[in-house]
């Protein structure tokens, strides 16, 4: 009989009044690899919390079988377990850079590592860097770790780039090399393809079935696409509703889990209209040999592009491709953006236009405002910042103001989580919270930075019928970047593509 590597014993966790696990009795063996999948906002995440002691549950008890050290320590933890969800890169990001626009800044991070710095051995076990006691891995053996890290996650490009000038997916990569290097006892992946391209996703699901395969680093999945469970997986719960179930097979998950939701929610779906080429309006973003470049590394190169009112596109290209940097400079996050030739509503940059009446017109959800939001609001006030641009709450809304923050939660079906606090969220329920704050003041530009990120099946295929429709009810121009094209609305007219920091190709649809 296996032997136990984690054991749940009638643990019970509630958070806002709702119960997110009941009564609970769990035994992970050293020679399972467990999947746990569930809806957006069933408490996977704080169920992983509960495993690495950052949680401890209303109820019950989790006993370990790493060691001899006294269970209940608070010194228990000393890396057997690791946890690369998105609220960790959250942390990550934040510590490297206080707030969205640091990434863009060139004179932000000066002391911040570059990515070799980051995989060693010392800023692994140092706590500061005037540290000098000896490490308890030898540097050797993290440095092999290291060398095999990056080789399998195809990172050397990126060890001489400051950390905090990383894309969301390129974060990602480092974070799991850090992770593989320590070796823990077990690896829990939360939302693990969170910011990946294709190809990255393909790597990280063959180095999943590689660690099962060795049986080194137990792994726990957890995800909100049951699709991406890796085929190596030897068992699968799924939670919902603080209750959980056990799955026979994969197959059996996404037979019940993924066709039945999806195919039922795609039944509303209308067919798009696009607007033919003559009758696209007046130009929003017109971009003319635009560049961006760090410390000699060109992000973009020559860029030349337009968008039109009334012309929806899809930005695709890989992790590292320019795809955030583009936005950046639309957004007015990036300095850079006034060194170069850009007209937005037909201003240029740098003419002595107001920020501020330009940001009226652009409504956004990324990857840096979920990291850098005020957490301490309620899902309710952080739409109505949508009002204001801001990172935060700082005015009160009109009568006619707040009428449109309803109208919208009852349109996006958010009645459940507006008055929770934004950081009690979950990283898709934030998501939802973003979307209604980025179309709550009617915006002529909507920019939209992954933002299927974190939602289960129902809720994308909500939230793509919901853009897919969007443009029918408001003069608007759209742009969407995914590294998932099944998630780009039928309404989307253009195509572009971007590849090292070019353009590799423009397709009309």
């Amino acid at each position: 009989m296996s032997q136990p590597l984690i054991s749940l014993e009638h643990v019970s966790l509630s958070f806002n009044d709702s119960k997110l696990i009941t009564d609970l009795t769990w035994h992970i063996k050293k020679d399972q690899h467990w999947a746990v999948v569930g809806p957006t906002g069933s408490g996977k995440s704080s169920l992983a919390k509960i495993i690495n002691r950052n949680i401890i549950p209303d109820q019950g008890r989790v006993k370990y079988y790493f060691d001899d050290r006294i269970e209940g320590s608070p010194f228990f933890n000393r890396g057997e377990i690791i946890i690369i969800s998105p609220e960790v890169q959250r942390e990550f990001q934040q510590y490297y850079g206080s707030y969205h626009q640091a990434r863009w800044q060139s004179f932000e991070g000066a002391e911040a590592p570059v990515v070799m710095e980051l995989l060693s051995g010392k800023n692994i076990e140092h706590a500061s860097p005037y540290e000098v006691t000896p490490l308890k891995v030898d540097e050797t053996i993290y440095n092999a770790r290291r060398d095999q890290a990056i080789k399998l996650l195809q990172i050397g490009h990126l060890l001489e780039r400051k950390v905090h000038q990383l894309s969301n997916g390129e974060t990602r990569k480092v974070m799991l090399a850090r992770a593989l290097m320590q070796k823990p006892q077990l690896l829990i992946f939360d939302d693990p393809f969170y910011g990946l391209d294709y190809n990255s996703r393909s790597i990280l699901t063959e180095l999943i079935e590689q660690l099962i395969t060795n049986n080194e680093i137990h792994i726990l999945f957890l995800t909100s696409r049951p699709e991406e469970v890796p085929p190596g997986i030897t068992d699968i719960i799924r939670l919902e509703q603080g209750r959980v179930f056990i799955v026979e097979s994969r197959d059996q998950l996404l037979q019940t889990n993924i066709l039945e939701s999806v195919e039922h929610n795609l039944g509303t779906v209308k067919p798009s209209s696009r607007p033919s080429a003559d009758h696209y309006g007046e130009y929003l973003v017109e971009m003319a040999n635009v560049s961006v470049t760090y410390s000699n590394h060109k992000v973009l190169a020559d860029i030349n592009w337009c968008v039109r009112n009334g012309e929806h596109w899809a930005v695709l290209g890989e992790n590292g491709a320019g795809k955030s940097t583009l936005l950046s400079l639309i957004l007015g996050d990036n300095p850079q953006a006034y060194a170069n030739k850009i007209k937005l509503f037909g201003v240029e940059r740098g003419s002595g236009e107001s920020i501020w009446e330009l940001k009226q017109k652009i409504g956004w959800v990324a990857p840096e405002l979920q990291n850098h939001f005020d957490s301490s609001l309620s899902g309710f006030e952080v739409i109505c910042s949508g009002f204001f641009d801001t990172i935060g709450l700082y005015h009160e809304c009109s009568k006619s103001q707040l009428a449109e923050v309803d109208r919208w939660i009852a349109c996006l079906g958010l009645e459940r989580i507006v008055t929770k606090r934004y950081n009690s969220l979950s990283a898709g329920e934030q998501r939802l919270i973003l979307i209604a704050r980025a179309v709550v003041k009617n915006p002529k530009l909507l920019i939209l930075d992954e933002p299927c990120q974190g939602l289960d099946p129902l809720h994308r295929s909500k939230i793509i019928i919901f853009f897919d429709q969007l443009p029918q009810q408001s003069e608007l121009g759209l742009i969407y970047v995914t590294h998932y094209t099944e998630e780009i609305p039928g309404v989307i007219s253009h195509l572009l593509y971007l590849k090292g920091g070019k353009i590799e190709k423009i397709v009309q649809r």
